[in-house]
């Protein structure tokens, strides 16, 4: 099978631990993230405890996510695998 193949199926899952626990936030940052190209599609549990935001994208880098919600004021970090 060729390469691009396997590059169109397989995408990155970013976990990350977040701030954003209420509607509120959740609506403020679905347009910050919507500024990213490479995100498939991405959630947050805010019923857990460290309101888990996970991300499918396409070859972005954890610190982007970082920098880009904690630029727009909530709390980020990455979650290890």
């Amino acid at each position: 099978m060729h390469a691009n193949y396997y590059s169109e199926i397989f995408s990155d899952v970013l976990v990350f631990k977040t701030n954003i626990s209420t509607k509120t936030q959740l609506e403020e940052v679905r347009p910050v993230l919507s500024t990213l190209q490479g995100i498939k599609s991405w959630s947050i549990d805010r019923e857990d405890v460290d309101k888990v935001l996970r991300i499918e994208s396409e070859h972005l880098l954890p610190q982007a996510i970082i920098r880009l919600l904690n630029d727009a004021g909530f709390e980020c970090e990455e979650l290890p695998d």
